[in-house]
């Protein structure tokens, strides 16, 4: 029998072409939208491992600024003058190295500038350059005060090995008291084996040592800022940075068994530096007399500049080198 309603056969028909449509527009939709996402969750991923890679960027400049500061303003602290002098040649030299490093490193898609802001904190530097001489004071006391009260960074020594006691109980010693009277003293003594130089730090709880023989010649760098024996990290030096709470007091004893040269930088919070030493134990600088004292930066503060194409840091930064 013929079909008497072709209008509503078509209109099945069309309903059936609109559904599929429908789905194939959905199909797309959900594929298009599927890039989209997978594009926009790489180009997050890159631009994640873009701001990672800038940002150790930063940070290594920022340890290569802290080095080079810590360098350049001791340098001028040795080189003397008044705490201004000091400061206006340390500004020249950190403007200098800026630059450099500055042109250097646009070649690797980042600049950095770094500048003074010309805060600081005075203080005194101490030292003896004769390396000759044993670390007695001015009126060759064996057991003396070298700081009273004072915040202390940098202490450095430069001893000869084979004038040194080659006893511990009669070595050199350092004493670091933080003076809170709850014991917190921490003893650096120096001695030789006859090979090596021994440097052996105590406190009430523990006593740890490092042995290392000089390289070049006989003499050898203990720098207690730093924690290392020469060349080498002594761990033993970990415990003055842990007993060392504020101001301290610094005694040498046993003086006469050690000579070489040493420098250490110290203030107060006071406003008069001259209450950190008794004046008799120093010579007057110039005079070839040791050991001798005078005007210092303890520390400045630098700002810090990095910038790339998408990470800009800025920041500033205390200098404080070999602080404890």
């Amino acid at each position: 029998m013929a079909d008497v309603n072709p209008v509503s056969r078509l209109v099945g028909d069309d309903r059936g072409q609109l559904f599929l449509v429908t789905a194939l527009a959905i199909a797309v939709l959900l594929v298009s939208l599927a890039l989209i996402l997978n594009t926009a969750i790489y180009t997050e991923n890159i631009a994640t491992r873009t701001t990672d890679t800038q940002l150790d960027d930063a940070v290594t400049e920022q340890r290569a600024v802290v080095a080079a500061s810590e360098t350049m303003l001791d340098a001028e602290n040795r080189n003397g003058g008044s705490e201004s002098e000091i400061g206006t040649r340390f500004e020249s030299s950190l403007a200098n190295w800026s630059e450099t490093a500055g042109t250097l490193e646009a070649a690797n898609g980042f600049t950095i500038d770094v500048s003074y802001t010309g805060t600081n904190t005075t203080g005194i530097r101490v030292h003896q350059d004769d390396p000759a001489r044993n670390f007695t004071d001015n009126s060759l006391d064996d057991s003396w005060e070298v700081v009273d009260s004072g915040r202390v960074r940098g202490i450095r020594f430069d001893v000869s090995r084979d004038n040194l006691s080659t006893t511990e109980s009669n070595a050199f010693n350092v004493e670091v008291d933080d003076q809170d009277g709850v014991g917190d003293e921490a003893t650096v003594s120096m001695y030789t084996d006859g090979t090596n130089v021994v440097v052996t730090v105590e406190n009430d709880t523990e006593s740890l040592s490092c042995s290392v023989e000089p390289t070049d010649g006989e003499s050898l760098v203990v720098d207690i800022g730093s924690e290392t024996v020469g060349t080498r990290y002594c761990p033993a030096l970990e415990i003055v940075h842990d007993e060392a709470d504020g101001e301290v007091d610094i005694w040498f004893d046993n003086a006469e068994n050690a000579t070489g040269t040493y420098e250490l930088y110290t203030t107060n919070d006071d406003d008069d530096l001259d209450d950190l030493f008794s004046d008799a134990d120093f010579a007057s600088v110039g005079s070839g007399e040791w050991p001798v004292k005078q005007p210092a930066l303890y520390d400045v503060t630098v700002r810090f500049v990095f910038q790339s194409s998408g990470t800009t840091v800025e920041k500033e930064i205390r200098i404080t080198p070999g602080d404890l």
